[in-house]
């Protein structure tokens, strides 16, 4: 697919339209502007355009992997966030797309290594506003799962689909003693499918292989319950920046 007379991926125009729609939905909800998403989105596009131009000397090209990492950043943090926090997370996030690599490819989901970054020096929690939930009869119902066309074109619906099949089972078991039908749906729903479809599966960060893609999304599953039981600040973030470390591991070492 070309725009302008640029060639972009398909997966970038599902996640800028897709992610678009959650914001402006949500916000609406909410009655909030969401200045601090068109912050992230200006200040992460104007960051790639820049390394781009003056550190690798390429033309002017359509920063369709900025806008995205900027609108996963103010989706997640609070939507009335700091513009200092936003400029400060996405910043770091552009960066280490270009200067933390290993063969070329980047090793952190970028916005997430922005926003841990960034977060704790405003003292601040990541708010996953976008994946806000609508009650329907009573039971608490998220827009994000139409996020699983991201995982898609991606490639990675072992990865997303085994995230979300084993917390699921994971949530069932810890609440047996309450389970009811609504009980379980409302389970289903409150997964972060923001999370399982759009920041677990980058494709740079996250193993190609369908057993590795299973193992990789069901073991970050397990790993996130345990976090949140240990109480552990930002435990999604942390759980990905721990499988992203586990995935270059795996590059350099698993296939010797």
């Amino acid at each position: 697919m070309k725009i302008l007379g640029q060639p972009v991926s398909s997966m970038y125009i599902w996640a800028i339209v897709l992610l678009s729609a959650l914001a402006i939905i949500s916000s609406y909800t909410l009655h909030t502007f969401p200045l601090a998403l068109i912050s992230a989105i200006i200040a992460s596009g104007i960051m790639e355009i820049l390394i781009r131009k003056y550190y690798l000397k390429h033309a002017f090209k359509i920063p369709y992997s900025g806008l995205i990492t900027g609108l996963i950043i103010g989706s997640v943090v609070p939507i009335n966030a700091p513009i200092l926090l936003i400029i400060i997370a996405s910043l770091i996030a552009v960066a280490s797309k270009f200067f933390i690599q290993y063969k070329s490819t980047n090793i952190f989901n970028p916005a997430t290594l922005g926003m841990i970054a960034a977060l704790p020096l405003f003292g601040l929690g990541d708010e996953w506003w976008v994946a806000s939930n609508y009650n329907i009869y009573g039971i608490a119902i998220t827009l994000t799962p139409v996020l699983i066309i991201l995982a898609y074109e991606a490639r990675r619906l072992p990865t997303a689909i085994s995230f979300v099949v084993v917390s699921f089972f994971l949530y069932i078991i810890t609440n047996a003693s309450q389970l009811s039908l609504a009980t379980a749906v409302s389970i289903l729903f409150s997964i972060n499918f923001f999370f399982a479809f759009v920041m677990l599966i980058e494709p740079k960060t996250s193993p190609h292989n369908n057993y590795a893609q299973l193992a990789y999304g069901a073991s970050l599953a397990v790993l996130y319950l345990v976090f949140a039981y240990l109480g552990l600040a930002y435990p999604l973030l942390i759980v990905l920046l721990v499988g992203n470390l586990s995935y270059l591991l795996y590059r350099k070492y698993g296939k010797r």
